[in-house]
């Protein structure tokens, strides 16, 4: 380590550079806020024999989101924020690929559309590949295969050993399957 990354370190960082940790702490709390109050609207069924309920893990992980963000909140008052990136394999002088970016939210979008219709195997599949395929992957038929993989295999884990509600199939599909 450079006597300039321990005197960086050391000292405390000037106002500029806490601004954007604050704005993303800010939002972590604001994440953590939404939560609490989404989780009070979670309806539990009457007579359900389950003692912790619904709402306990939700109210659990956004306590935590909101202790996360109150330390990172005091730390970066204190001054101690994060090194800037210093990796071998960052280029600084390139910026963002935002047609890559672009790519992705489809990608991730097309759950909304495509679980409905043809289910969540089919879902994930269409996620991974076109995620994938935007992040440079020089194979589309491996992508596909190991999206079609991915979407079964959590399928079987989470909607059939976990009994969790995953629809193996849209409104459409079983319809087209049967002719």
């Amino acid at each position: 380590m450079s006597s300039e990354t321990v005197a960086r370190q050391g000292a405390a960082a000037p106002w500029r550079a806490r601004v954007g940790e604050l704005i993303f702490v800010g939002a972590i709390l604001a994440f953590s806020a939404l939560g609490v109050l989404l989780s009070g609207a979670i309806r539990e069924p009457v007579g359900s024999s389950n003692v912790l309920g619904a709402r306990v893990l939700p109210y659990v992980v956004t306590a935590f989101m909101c202790l996360t963000a109150l330390a990172a909140f005091i730390a970066t008052l204190r001054g101690r924020v994060g090194t800037p990136e210093e990796g071998e394999d960052v280029d600084e002088s390139v910026g963002t690929s935002w047609r890559t970016v672009a790519l992705l939210v489809i990608a991730f979008a097309s759950l909304m559309v495509v679980i409905p219709i043809a289910g969540w195997p089919v879902a994930v599949t269409v996620l991974f590949t076109g995620s994938a395929l935007a992040l440079g992957a020089k194979s589309w038929w491996r992508a596909l295969l190991i999206g079609a993989g991915l979407g079964v295999l959590t399928q079987v884990l989470f909607g059939i050993l976990l009994g969790l509600s995953l629809p193996a199939f849209g409104e459409y599909l079983p319809e087209v399957f049967r002719g």
